[in-house]
């Protein structure tokens, strides 16, 4: 009688693929280019995503300068800090769109709730309550 395979012997398996298939692939490419050639195209390629990253945050701190002009506020906002008195642009700028938001509209102002961090159907673990498009307060749940 055949033995079922369980979820272990499944993972192993995978896990054997994850890591096989790559070294099989690298030790084809080092017969063939040799493996100087083939260190120095990975430390190439290392060093070209590196460089990539850098330019990136370089370029979204230049973005943050010249729209907000605060320096205090662009560190906030490059840390994904949120504070109370926080315009919206500064809040999406920090944390990113929301997962959801909940509009209320009330006789004298706007308020809106801006959900992140999901935990579960229709749970989340930070919420953000702004009034009038300005921060007002919070409830971060570990």
């Amino acid at each position: 009688m055949a033995r079922r395979k369980s979820k272990a012997d499944a993972a192993l398996v995978g896990v054997a693929l994850l890591i096989g298939v790559p070294v099989l692939i690298v030790n084809r490419i080092s017969d063939a280019i040799g493996a100087p050639a083939l260190i120095i195209g990975l430390l190439a390629l290392v060093v070209a995503i590196i460089t990539y990253f850098v330019l990136k945050r370089a370029n979204r701190l230049a973005y943050l300068r010249a729209k907000y002009g605060d320096e205090t506020v662009v560190q906030n906002i490059m840390h994904g800090k949120f504070w109370q008195g926080q315009s919206v642009a500064q809040l999406h700028d920090s944390l990113g769109p929301p997962t959801s938001v909940d509009n209320n509209r009330l006789k004298t102002r706007k308020r809106e709730v801006w959900k992140y961090q999901p935990s579960g159907v229709n749970r989340y673990r930070l919420r953000i309550t702004l009034d009038n498009d300005v921060v007002v307060s919070w409830e971060h749940k570990h």
